[in-house]
């Protein structure tokens, strides 16, 4: 089992709206959405205050206390080929750091984060990626951490879209996508408990 060495949040009403924006993705279109332009998804009154929230939710350390990967079987089939156990360690790595979640990251608050379960499926043109983060929290101060809440990210994939990638390229692709869409929202779910570096964030926009 590999371990890293990572904290995690609850739920206000602007993670809601970036819930919200979540569903109304695969709704709206079953192409999977670029992170950097899924605000565009959202109505543009509301669009200032997701991205606010978002800006906020990178700007805001964590320390990722640990990772590991609970799954029995670590690699994922696809095909004929597999998305390997390193690949989506460093798949969700990545993920993490871009949100500002590190083993560097000298913050008060703190997450052990669990993968839970990562999979992929067809369902007609489309491949589905899912993966389920289990995530504990520890505030600082704190002497434990919190019971583990389950955080799920998803990506569809349109398999005739995909430029003549095999299926393997665009399973990643996905499994990329869901991961993100994973974290955000536990960075999101976390905000009211980044302090007052967020609050000036919010008077310079």
């Amino acid at each position: 089992m590999k371990k890293l060495t990572f904290s995690m949040f609850k739920i206000k009403p602007a993670s809601r709206l970036f819930f919200a924006s979540c569903a109304l993705a695969l709704l709206i279109g079953c192409e999977s959405t670029s992170p950097e332009l899924d605000s565009s998804l959202i109505p543009e009154a509301q669009r200032k205050e997701y991205q606010l929230a978002m800006s906020k939710a990178k700007a805001c350390p964590i320390n990722l206390a640990e990772l590991t990967d609970s799954r029995s079987s670590k690699d994922l089939l696809v095909g004929s080929r597999n998305v390997t156990e390193d690949t989506l360690y460093t798949l969700l790595q990545q993920s993490l750091e871009a949100m500002n979640v590190s083993p560097n990251n000298e913050a008060g608050n703190s997450v052990k984060i669990v993968l839970n379960r990562a999979f992929v499926k067809s369902l007609g043109s489309n491949m589905v990626a899912t993966v389920v983060l289990d995530v504990m929290y520890k505030p600082r101060n704190a002497n434990e951490f919190s019971p583990s809440a389950t955080f799920r990210g998803q990506s569809v994939n349109v398999i005739e879209d995909s430029n003549h990638k095999d299926s393997n390229e665009i399973a990643i692709d996905a499994m990329q996508t869901a991961i993100i869409d994973a974290t955000k929202r536990i960075k999101s779910s976390l905000l009211h408990n980044c302090g007052d570096a967020l609050s000036e964030l919010e008077h310079a926009v």
